[in-house]
């Protein structure tokens, strides 16, 4: 059964402004700093879009970000701090 909420979903992720991120996925929150962290979990907020908690595993520190603070980490960003190459 497919909810209004879902509607609106799907619309922002055709046209772009909106991207789901999933668990394990690596990220950087380009409004803060460039370094790369993983999404580890997300949560439905009140208003019904999800945050996520970003990983650093470089200092073990964790964030919460909204969908529209975060982009896809890229071979130009501090991968060093992960211990992983990018990709």
């Amino acid at each position: 059964m497919s909810t209004s909420l879902d509607g609106i979903w799907a619309e922002a992720r055709e046209d772009g402004s909106l991207r789901h991120w999933e668990i394990g996925e690596m990220v950087v929150v380009h409004s803060l700093n460039d370094l790369v962290g993983e999404v580890t979990k997300r949560s439905l907020n009140g208003d019904g879009v999800y945050d996520y908690m970003v990983h650093y595993e470089g200092d073990g520190s964790i964030e919460w970000c909204e969908a529209s603070d975060l982009r896809e980490a890229n071979e130009l960003d501090a991968w060093h701090l992960t211990g992983r190459t990018c990709y």
